[in-house]
């Protein structure tokens, strides 16, 4: 599970279901650097259609423009849009993460800018909220996200790569699950460990920190199929808080905050294996209007700690610990 302006979201890789709230990212990518899609010229629409009407893009998108076409786009059976847009290209903004209200239909119906190059919508099937279609229909999740039709879906994200370029069409797959509840007979027993995959970091550089988490369920009467479905969905949301370490340093503080849990919240990623994501950018380690006159030199030892949820319980891990050199 993730997180998403603090409200719990399943990404596309955690067995979603139509009775919940699922984010579907796309990360735009050319020679090697993520596209940037942060402007409304660039973004027009994300639709969703059943694969099984549409097997093939030519189903979906008129051969030559490349773009869905009008009677596809009357099938949909969700889109989203610029904020304030409606049903046309024009006249919206994208949103940001901050502004998702999962009650409201116009942030169900909005595409939200997470990161350079990197674009979410998410489908919510919890609450009532609606969408409009291209011809201007409105649809509502009640009526074509109900009795959670399983099944493998198609998103289509029409974009431009440049403010100058043409629209294109990029078309991601997701499936849609049925069977993702799971009753037990006992309470859960589990145990979770952490590792920290970066061990040095160059000073001026920015890099993800990563860290890995297993989850181990410990009851020995379930079956290895359900744990293996528990394990990738009992995190719900990650913080992680960086320390610069002083001990050898007598004349400075032993430990000197850079990155509180605070500040990190909204910013860690969760992968569908459970790895925590976290951008960690070194140039503020010498910038003392941000850590201090009494911090000392930036390179040396620092160290991660990683919070997170587990059902009703928050797990701490311990200090792992890096290098900046």
């Amino acid at each position: 599970m993730g997180s998403f302006n603090n409200n719990i979201v399943t990404e596309r890789s955690q067995r979603p279901s139509f009775d919940g709230r699922t984010i579907l990212r796309s990360y735009f990518m050319r020679d090697g650097q993520f596209v940037p899609m942060d402007t409304s010229a660039q973004v027009s629409s994300v639709t969703l259609f059943k694969m099984a009407q549409n097997t093939l893009p030519s189903s979906v998108l008129d051969e030559s423009t490349g773009l869905i076409t009008d009677s596809a786009a009357s099938l949909a059976i969700w889109r989203w849009a610029l904020s304030g847009a409606g049903a046309g290209p024009a006249g919206g903004n994208l949103l940001e993460p901050s502004a998702y209200v999962p009650t409201d239909s116009s942030s169900c119906s909005s595409i939200y800018a997470v990161g350079n190059g990197q674009l979410a919508v998410v489908l919510n099937g919890i609450d009532t909220v609606s969408s409009i279609l291209r011809d201007g229909t409105s649809v509502s999740s009640t009526s074509v996200l109900s009795g959670e039709p399983v099944g493998r879906y198609i998103d289509v994200w029409t974009v431009k790569l440049c403010a100058g370029c043409e629209w294109q069409t990029f078309i991601n797959e997701t499936e849609f699950f049925q069977n993702n509840a799971i009753v037990l007979t006992e309470p859960l027993l589990f145990s979770t460990s952490e590792r920290l995959y970066n061990k040095k970091i160059e000073l001026g550089s920015i890099e993800k920190l990563k860290i890995g988490t297993e989850v181990t369920i410990d009851n020995v009467s379930i079956s290895d199929s359900i744990k293996n479905t528990l394990k990738g969905g009992l995190i719900t949301s990650g913080l992680v808080e960086i320390v610069k370490q002083n001990d050898s340093v007598p004349t400075l503080p032993a430990r000197s905050t850079v990155i509180s849990f605070a500040q990190s919240n909204g910013f860690v990623e969760v992968t569908g294996d459970n790895t925590f994501l976290y951008t960690f950018d070194t140039t503020i380690l010498t910038n003392q209007a941000i850590v201090g006159t009494d911090f000392g030199s930036a390179v040396g030892t620092y160290t991660a700690q990683l919070k997170y949820n587990v059902l009703e319980e928050t797990v701490m891990s311990p200090l792992m610990y890096f290098t900046v050199v």
